[in-house]
């Protein structure tokens, strides 16, 4: 099944996703689970999918780890500005979505440049709970 026929969420499993999110534990002075709004959208679809049976977490958890060796190999200075946690998940996500056959990457390359394509709005860096449309007709 690819990304693009799927069903959306049902109500019930956007509740189970934000309670889940909303009962992480609280963050320290100064630290932030989340430094974008992205990178809770990613959090957000890796636990969804998880949890609809679409990996076994441990399949995800090797391609995370992969991921960041294989970026350790290639920087192994630690305090290298260009380091992104969830790029990683994000990639692992990837991987693990297209060896099961749900994701498309070819489709999922195309839509991402449909995105990109879209001028940012006036709220594009504050975080929604609600899907987002990407409307076709609207593009730079």
């Amino acid at each position: 099944m690819s990304v693009g026929t799927r069903d959306r969420p049902s109500a019930e499993e956007r509740r189970a996703v934000e309670d889940l999110v909303c009962d992480m534990p609280g963050v320290r002075a100064g630290d932030l689970a989340f430094d974008e709004p992205w990178e809770i959208r990613a959090f957000a679809l890796a636990v969804s999918a998880h949890k609809t049976g679409q990996f076994d977490w441990s399949q995800f958890q090797g391609a995370l780890i992969a991921s960041i060796s294989a970026w350790e190999k290639e920087n192994p200075g630690l305090d290298d500005p260009s380091w992104s946690y969830y790029e990683h998940w994000v990639a692992a996500l990837e991987q693990v979505l297209g060896n099961q056959g749900v994701l498309l990457l070819d489709e999922l390359d195309g839509r991402t440049l449909d995105v990109l394509a879209v001028p940012a709005n006036r709220n594009h860096h504050e975080a929604h709970t609600e899907p987002i449309a990407v409307d076709p007709a609207n593009r730079a």
